[in-house]
């Protein structure tokens, strides 16, 4: 995927331009600034992890864990991911406990090492610990897409580090017996930074590439009980790879990411009763992707991400109906 280059010019939070909902700039996140980082939600407080601190070629992989308590606005930093990938690292929470691997863990120059990682991991966040758990049995690659359907996770997708294999096939993993069973192909045009979340009892994933020149826009629901994709709705913004997502509700958000002119900074919202897309607001940061995404008790959170290795946190309340 190639981006431009272009001198920077001085950002002016959007404040004015980001309803309906309100955007609300955090304390930053005091870790080393990054990319490709991966956050996920334990009960009340939200993770942070991994990532990439180095641009260009130069890979700078970052293995650190840090926990969010959005009642203090306050992070504290946990036990190191002993997994072998940095950056595009990606899971799922189950029962309490939060699962995670796959993705990219080695310097671009390194000719003897493997990019592309295939193990897997259980983080346990009461006693602060990490065990390892059955490898994944695809291929192994990066920027998978993966969530949680009824204590049951999912994962696949994805692609080598060179975007040159687009991979479709999709599984289940059940933690308590750790075993992964392979399921129904995703029949979308994407494979790689492809938006994904789960809503009462579905999957839904879409947009991404799926070649470093192509992007897509085509939308789909995954049914667990009959093991079937069914087309929703097209996404009805800019076409668009590693763009940010979470759930209020049963609403999806998705936005920011890369889009053909450069960094997005708009957001929209998927209504799953529906199936209809809207755009709700314009990010109150700066336009970026690669950033990561979770939300808490009907609150959206987002940080971090490309251009320039950002450290900034925002919220985001909803507009009550």
């Amino acid at each position: 995927m190639l981006f431009s280059c272009k001198k920077e010019k001085p950002f002016v939070p959007n404040y004015a331009n980001a309803l309906p909902g309100l955007w609300k700039k955090l304390g930053d996140f005091p870790g080393v600034g990054r990319v490709r980082a991966y956050a996920f939600t334990v009960g009340k407080k939200g993770y942070l992890i991994g990532g990439n601190a180095g641009s260009g070629f130069n890979v700078v992989p970052l293995y650190d864990l840090w926990e969010y308590d959005p009642a203090t606005d306050k992070w504290t930093q946990k036990a190191d991911y002993p997994g072998q990938a940095a950056e595009y690292i990606r899971g799922f929470t189950i029962s309490g406990k939060a699962y995670m691997g796959t993705g990219f863990g080695v310097q671009y120059d390194d000719p003897g090492a493997i990019a592309q990682n295939k193990d897997f991991w259980e983080y346990d966040s009461v006693i602060d610990k990490w065990t390892q758990k059955a490898d994944f049995p695809g291929v192994a690659r990066e920027n998978v897409i993966a969530f949680e359907i009824n204590g049951t996770g999912y994962l696949g997708l994805g692609t080598d580090n060179n975007y040159a294999a687009n991979y479709k096939d999709f599984w289940k993993y059940d933690a308590t017996a750790d075993k992964w069973t392979r399921l129904a192909d995703y029949p979308g045009n994407g494979s790689f930074g492809v938006a994904a979340f789960a809503i009462g009892g579905k999957g839904y994933a879409g947009l991404g590439g799926s070649s470093p020149d192509i992007v897509k826009k085509d939308f789909w629901e995954y049914d667990p009980i009959t093991n079937k994709w069914n087309a929703k709705a097209d996404f009805t913004g800019k076409e668009r790879v590693f763009s940010s997502q979470f759930v209020i509700g049963t609403d999806g958000y998705v936005g920011m990411g890369t889009i053909p002119t450069g960094s997005a900074d708009d957001w929209y919202k998927y209504d799953s009763l529906a199936n209809s897309w809207i755009k709700v607001t314009t990010f109150g940061g700066e336009a970026r992707y690669d950033a990561v995404s979770f939300s808490i008790d009907g609150v959206g959170y987002t940080g971090t991400g490309n251009p320039s290795l950002k450290k900034d946190f925002w919220k985001y309340t909803p507009t009550k109906k």
